[in-house]
Order: C-alpha cells, then sequence, then structure tokens
C-alpha cells in the first residue's frame, strides 16, 4: 500500500481534506497513490510537513520495491574527493593574504572547521549535479572564505571574496 494511502488511513482523514490542506486537487493525490504521478519536490515537502513526517521523502519516492533518488543527480565517484589537509593549508594562506594588516587570524581550529566546511559543502553540490572540479571548489569556498574572514577581520567586499576564492582553487589544484 502507498505511504500516503496508509496515512491516510491511519488517521481517517478522507482524502479530499488532506488535498486542501496540501493545496492540490484529489485527483493529484489519487495519480501519486496510484503511482501513475511521482510528486513534485514542493508538493512532496507539503505532504511530508502536513503528515508530521509520518511519510517522509523516502518512503514517498520508494515506489514498487524501487528506490527512486529523490535528488536524481550522481555524483562522479571516479573523481578523487579532496583532500581536506591539503585544503587547510590553502585556506590559512588565502585568509592570511586576503586580512587586512593587524588583524587578529583565525586559530587553526577554525581553519580545520573551515577546511571540512568546504569538503562538505564540494561533496553535497557534487552530489546534487554533475559539476566536480576548480568551479564546483571556488564554489564550495567562497561562501566559507565569506563567514571566516568576517568572524575575524572587517566584511570582505565581494570581489575579494572572489578573487579569494579564486587564489585557492588555484593553489589547491596546482601541480605538487
Amino acid at each position: 500500500m502507498h505511504p500516503l494511502k496508509q496515512y491516510l488511513y491511519d488517521v481517517d482523514e478522507p482524502i479530499q481534506d488532506f488535498a486542501r490542506r496540501v493545496g492540490v486537487s484529489r485527483q493529484t493525490l489519487y495519480r501519486i497513490i496510484s503511482g501513475r504521478q511521482s510528486p513534485k519536490p514542493a508538493l512532496a515537502r507539503r505532504i511530508v510537513e502536513a503528515t508530521g513526517s509520518a511519510v517522509d521523502f523516502e518512503t514517498l519516492y520508494k515506489l514498487g520495491g524501487q528506490k527512486v533518488d529523490v535528488v536524481g543527480m550522481r555524483l562522479n565517484r571516479d573523481a578523487p574527493p579532496l583532500e581536506r589537509a591539503r585544503l587547510k593549508v590553502v585556506l590559512a594562506i588565502v585568509v592570511n593574504h586576503l586580512s587586512p594588516a593587524g588583524q587578529r587570524s583565525p586559530p587553526e581550529e577554525a581553519i580545520d572547521i573551515a577546511a571540512e566546511a568546504v569538503v562538505n559543502t564540494y561533496i553535497a553540490l557534487s552530489t546534487v549535479t554533475t559539476r566536480q572540479g576548480p568551479d564546483r571548489l571556488r564554489q564550495a569556498l567562497r561562501p566559507v572564505l565569506e563567514e571566516i574572514l568576517q568572524e575575524y577581520s572587517d566584511r570582505p567586499p565581494p570581489s575579494l571574496l572572489d578573487q579569494g576564492a579564486a587564489l585557492a582553487t588555484q593553489l589547491y589544484f596546482q601541480k605538487r
């Protein structure tokens, strides 16, 4: 039985009432329950919220015994992962380079956490899209650089953040 149908049965809620709560027609819910239509992500989120997570994304998209990837993208498993230790060194260099003279430097622990944040952001972004490599790293670096520089110095201008992300990417991917 479809998880949404089971939920409606368990809580004794008519499908038309639930359809009104999530903002769709009951016909749309019938198509979802019958497996003729998958809910769009926004509707899936509303269903999960309306059921108090009794129907979650995984069970909502797990129909006919076959799990459907909600994101629908894939990580290039052949691409080498980012090296956190190398990224930590690169971040320390770039943050030092971008910080105004006389400003306090971030502690080593903050740089280490920032490197971990970049790695995790890179992995997350690479999972929801097919892009990896320098452009993806630059995209993952920018918000982390912004946060760490804002915390330990003045608010950096956007152009400086873009230059810093580009420099860090260049340093990370340069030949060893």
